[in-house]
């Protein structure tokens, strides 16, 4: 085979079939030596340790959850009815509330649809604005 005369697709194609090859060829390796392991009467050497490249202490099935916080809604709660209370009727919109908050709108719509809907006085007023009447 001239590897001059290949092409670029035909040159990739290769490289994956080789990796197929490998990969097989490993699975084969560990078949043989189980078979083997099992005619001499000995059980099946089990593996252990962790995967190469997983971090220590994670366990096979478990995710881990970044930047999480527990708890936002009452934290959110209280300055969030205090800039209600100070908007009066008109109310405010969402967007004023996130930017004095510093927090995403998504947040705020999400606490509105959540937590605020269980609290009395809290009323929709217009698209994205909110008010409450104590």
């Amino acid at each position: 085979m001239a590897f001059s005369n290949l092409s670029s697709a035909q040159v990739a194609q290769l490289i994956r079939l080789v990796k197929v090859k490998e990969s097989l060829q490993a699975k084969l390796s560990r078949v043989e030596t189980a078979l083997e392991s099992l005619e001499g009467g000995h059980s099946v050497p089990k593996k252990r340790g962790r995967k190469p490249g997983r971090p220590a202490g994670v366990k096979a099935g478990a995710k881990k959850i970044k930047g999480r916080k527990k708890g936002r809604g009452k934290r959110l709660k209280e300055p969030l009815l205090n800039l209600l209370k100070g908007a009066g009727s008109a109310g405010i919109t969402v967007k004023e509330l996130s930017s004095k908050l510093k927090v995403k709108p998504s947040n705020i719509f999400s606490w509105f649809y959540t937590t605020g809907k269980k609290i009395k006085g809290i009323n929709k007023v217009g698209e994205a604005k909110y008010a409450y009447s104590s």
